[in-house]
């Protein structure tokens, strides 16, 4: 006969799961792992909200759309080896937005969202709703990715327009490095209104590209049967891709709010640190 490992329960017919635990058991204990992550989600967001929350104004004027193309070229990012000093990465802004869409020039900002770290750890929010206009609200593109997010109108009412809030967010990060995950694409929304990150001396750093040197992807090899090429999974890979969700999922990283400015900030934060501490040797003479 069949014996529950957690329970002690017998039977004949009893079904027990690969740890050896009955369905009842299986179900309690999922249970309690679900309430657990709960309380430690709910836990963290009532640390975050006490935190000092930038002032957010409304004096931003409405200018001429800016030119973003220089981005590209203006953002380069610092080489991570073995003997870089982690202690030269842990201050910076995180920064997310959630758009409409993939366009900077046809869709939408909906909500912005710039954490300050300093020392590795949180010490500041920026955080925003914003208004945008009412016929790219309307857009198809707009019910999609709202229905990702889970952003509504109701959750808009009220809120800034994005040029409005773009001094409070440029005296929010100053000079300070930014880190983000694809940067580019939040920036090109933010620039795009006004934000300027252009100074020399201004660092980027970003979770996506800085994955793609350090973890490997599956390596695409021709398929005869299938007459075509695909990912070879025989080969030894890292993740199958550098998307966020993929990136916490590999370094065990519970989402705080998926697909959210803030969560987004603080999961990127987080893999930022997971990715530094894979690539720097702690016992190295730092030299820079």
């Amino acid at each position: 006969m069949a014996k529950c490992k957690r329970c002690g329960k017998w039977g004949i017919f009893l079904k027990l799961n690969s740890f050896g635990q009955c369905e009842k058991c299986e179900k309690e204990l999922a249970e309690a792992a679900r309430l657990e992550r709960e309380r430690k989600k709910a836990a963290f967001w009532e640390e975050l909200n006490n935190l000092p929350h930038a002032e957010i104004r409304r004096d931003g004027v409405k200018q001429k759309a800016q030119s973003v193309s220089y981005l590209k070229e203006a953002m380069t990012y610092p080489r991570v080896t073995a003997k870089s000093n982690p202690a030269k990465f842990a201050d910076f802004v995180v920064l997310d937005t959630e758009t409409t869409g993939l366009s900077c020039t046809k869709d939408a900002v909906l909500e912005v969202a710039a954490i300050k770290v300093m020392g590795y750890k949180f010490v500041e929010v920026f955080h925003t709703m914003i208004t945008p206009p009412p016929q790219k609200l309307s857009m198809d593109s707009a019910r999609e990715a709202m229905s990702v997010n889970g952003i509504t109108p109701e959750m808009l009412e009220g809120a800034p327009m994005l040029y409005q809030i773009i001094p409070s967010l440029q005296e929010f990060i100053g000079d300070m490095p930014l880190l983000g995950h694809n940067l580019e694409f939040d920036l090109k929304f933010l620039c795009r209104a006004g934000l300027d990150v252009t100074p020399e001396t201004r660092r980027f750093y970003d979770t996506y590209e800085l994955a793609g040197h350090l973890l490997k992807k599956p390596k695409w090899s021709y398929d005869r049967e299938t007459g075509g090429y695909g990912p070879n999974y025989n080969q030894n890979y890292d993740v199958m891709d550098y998307k966020l969700e993929t990136l916490c999922a590999h370094f065990w990283i519970d989402r705080m709010d998926a697909h959210r400015a803030l969560g987004d900030c603080v999961d990127t934060a987080k893999v930022f640190r997971y990715l530094l501490e894979k690539k720097i040797d702690t016992t190295a003479d730092y030299d820079n």
